[in-house]
């Protein structure tokens, strides 16, 4: 794939920028007796609970007791939030001093399918870790749950498209599910499939210039 023309990035969040484990929530849900989480919610595969939650139709207090009605267990708000921003790890050091350099170069967005209760999760730890709004990496951030749409859908990227005056052709999305890229690619969006996280920084030479996909 030539990547001359392109001059616009389009980053997914968890998986890319920052590390996230389903295993590990997996385990502290089955630590207290809840078999089976991953069939709820998986990179692959979510209830309809999980949906709502990241499309803003659902709010955090109806999501906690809908959840806590999922999996019968009467829980307080602060274990609920425990258990569920059990997944969340940490930032990709390298991919964000990345983002930092590639900032000069490309016009960089977010496009995550992401839920109130993580993101104020990460932002935070952002703020920590490197002392500005996570925000500011990129010209414009796009969550699922403050615009009301989520990947795979078309119209997501529709918005990004026509929003910003960017292209089919001059815009890559980068992102680490098959499925979102699979309907990026129908969509006529060049995208390219991040199978590890460490691979971001091998898409760019010591120039920054892309590689060919």
């Amino acid at each position: 794939m030539k990547t001359e023309n392109i001059h616009n990035l389009v980053f997914d969040f968890g998986g890319v920028i920052y590390q996230i484990d389903f295993n590990r929530q997996k385990k502290a849900f089955s630590d207290i007796g809840i078999q089976g989480f991953e069939k709820l919610y998986s990179q692959a595969n979510q209830n309809s609970l999980f949906c709502d939650l990241e499309t803003g139709k659902l709010s955090e207090h109806d999501f906690r007791e809908k959840l806590a009605g999922l999996i019968g267990k009467s829980l307080s708000t602060e274990k609920i939030d425990e258990l569920w921003n059990s997944i969340l790890i940490d930032y990709f050091h390298g991919n964000v001093s990345l983002l930092q350099k590639l900032k000069s170069r490309y016009r960089l967005f977010i496009l995550s399918n992401t839920n109130s209760i993580h993101y104020q999760f990460y932002a935070r730890q952002f703020m920590n870790k490197y002392g500005y709004d996570l925000n500011e990496l990129f010209e414009k951030s796009y969550w699922s749950f403050k615009i009301g749409m989520r990947k795979p859908n078309n119209d997501i990227f529709e918005k990004i498209i026509t929003e910003n005056g960017l292209t089919r052709q001059n815009a890559l999305f980068i992102d680490d599910t098959i499925q979102n890229i699979k309907s990026a690619e129908q969509f006529g969006l060049t995208s390219y499939h991040l199978k590890k996280a460490h691979d971001l920084m091998d898409l760019f030479d010591e120039n920054l210039n892309l590689k060919a996909l």
